[in-house]
């Protein structure tokens, strides 16, 4: 159990959830600093190899690499095919001492966190898949967190960083994550009368558009400690990156939260410290809060009842700031909770099993 929750970074081993994907844990070549240094070798297929000529020529087995990219089938490559070399890691340069990526690979819609060890003081800038990083200090080491969109295809993309010393002399360091796909569900919803004039286009990109300006903010302090906490008690009824179908048409768009089955009225609490980013009623989200809980992570509940709280207010883990209701676009009394990271919806679950960073 503890090797388990020590790979997947689970704070409580008593709190995993239907639909978790974890990692398990296998030996692998120790390192001098003990630290899990994630720099994957790749393998680029050519034509009329296979699998095992591949693990047979890196020393490792057709099931690990099977493993490391997530092939069902081990006998279906394709030419062209870029492959992970599990167990594979080179050195750093000098002054970066280690690289750790958590999760890893991480999966469409979830948040990863890069941490950096140097062997000296340096100053510490980065960029994943050409989207700038902010690093903060942590204990020994360098963190920043990046949003993996829901919709970024499976592959493998370049983490830069570039440590700059006391004296201007500059290395960088390019690497790869990898990227996963994730499960996602279809969802038929069909729409009242009344809500189906709130899917109006103007209304739809005006609301979007307000909101982008308050997700873009970006605050210095980190003020959440810990895991996440659910901000409702009721079940999950729909998760996070389903596709979404209105009224018999085609799945058009996906769902950036997750919606939770609460009566009308029920306490809705902050799912960690924040501040209070807005607190209003929108055409679309209807009653709504959102909190800043600093370095681009904010959270939104929407379809309240009623607010509690007001914009530019501090609340901790766990107080009350509204209640669930059926304001906006909703079919029923229930809570809708998304995550952004830097303005990148991901999933707010993960938050709630793994510490961050």
């Amino acid at each position: 159990v503890e090797a388990l929750a020590r790979a997947n970074h689970i704070a409580d081993p008593d709190l995993i959830h239907v639909g978790q994907r974890l990692v398990i844990p296998i030996s692998r070549s120790s390192r001098s600093n003990g630290l899990d240094r994630l720099t994957p070798l790749i393998h680029v297929v050519r034509a009329g190899e296979t699998l095992f000529r591949i693990a047979l020529r890196y020393g490792t087995s057709v099931e690990a690499l099977a493993r490391a990219n997530h092939i069902a089938d081990p006998n279906l490559i394709r030419v062209g095919q870029r492959l992970v070399i599990p167990g594979r890691t080179p050195a750093w340069p000098s002054p970066i001492a280690s690289i750790e990526l958590v999760p890893s690979p991480v999966i469409q819609g979830q948040t990863l966190v890069i941490k950096v060890w140097t062997s000296e003081d340096v100053a510490l800038a980065g960029s994943f898949d050409g989207r700038p990083l902010t690093f903060v200090e942590g204990d020994g080491y360098r963190w920043a967190l990046a949003g993996i969109h829901i919709l970024t295809p499976p592959g493998l993309y370049p983490l830069e960083l570039t440590a700059t010393g006391g004296a201007g002399e500059v290395t960088k360091v390019t690497t790869l994550v990898q990227v996963a796909a994730g499960e996602f569900p279809t969802e038929h919803i069909r729409l009242p009368p009344r809500a189906k004039k709130l899917l109006d286009p103007s209304l739809v990109r005006a609301e979007n558009e307000r909101l982008a300006a308050i997700f873009a903010a970006f605050s210095p302090q980190k003020r959440w400690d810990g895991l996440f906490a659910l901000p409702v008690k009721g079940a999950i009824t729909s998760r996070f990156g389903a596709r979404r179908a209105y009224d018999g048409g085609p799945a058009t768009s996906y769902h950036g939260g997750v919606d939770f089955r609460a009566a009308e009225g029920t306490p809705v609490h902050a799912a960690a410290a924040g501040r209070v980013a807005l607190a209003e009623a929108l055409p679309v989200r209807g009653q709504a809060v959102v909190l800043d809980h600093g370095l681009g992570v904010m959270s939104g509940y929407y379809h309240l009842s009623e607010i509690a709280v007001q914009a530019g207010q501090e609340v901790e883990r766990g107080e009350l700031i509204g209640k669930a209701g059926s304001t906006g676009l909703s079919t029923g009394a229930h809570l809708h909770w998304e995550l952004r990271v830097n303005g990148v919806f991901v999933d707010p679950l993960q938050w709630t099993w793994q510490a961050m960073p």
